[in-house]
């Protein structure tokens, strides 16, 4: 009698597969977000700007382009807005004269943590299932993803 293998061998995953999965992730998550960002005035690139102002304070609006990979015309108008609300300040840069840094105000800070709580639901609802060390593989394994991509647009 032949026993079945409880772990069929496995197909090789054909070229572009992990990006599809990716694509899909993004576009399963995006409706969710987006709802829940609007509903606190934001859009997703205002979200992502001011994310990326919480860890990296005084950054240009051009580092912040290239950290979200976005054109720098886009961040522009991006941090435009994000300053007539006055979420975000540019303040010159005290070792050259001529750059000009972006930071959260206090304003700014707690609009973030306002919009906190459902941006971590819907991360939640995508990680249920993981255990905390998947959760750290992930988290590693795309930080690795995010460190090549940049090559990718040198």
């Amino acid at each position: 009698m032949t026993q079945l293998s409880e772990n069929p061998p496995q197909q090789p995953l054909p070229g572009g597969w992990f990006l599809y999965m990716l694509k899909l992730i993004e576009t399963g998550l995006r409706p969710s977000l987006e709802s829940a960002l609007s509903a606190h005035g934001f859009t997703t690139a205002q979200y992502t700007a001011l994310s990326v102002l919480r860890v990296r304070p005084g950054i240009t609006s051009s580092e912040l382009a290239r950290r979200s990979f976005v054109k720098a015309q886009s961040m522009a108008e991006t941090v435009a807005s994000l300053q007539s609300r006055g979420l975000v300040q540019r303040e010159q840069d005290p070792t050259h004269a001529r750059r000009l840094l972006l930071h959260l105000t206090d304003e700014g800070a707690a609009a973030l943590a306002a919009v906190e709580q459902p941006v971590t639901e819907a991360e939640a609802a995508v990680l249920a299932g993981l255990s905390d060390a998947s959760r750290a593989q992930l988290a590693s394994t795309l930080r690795t993803l995010r460190h090549n991509l940049q090559g990718l647009s040198d």
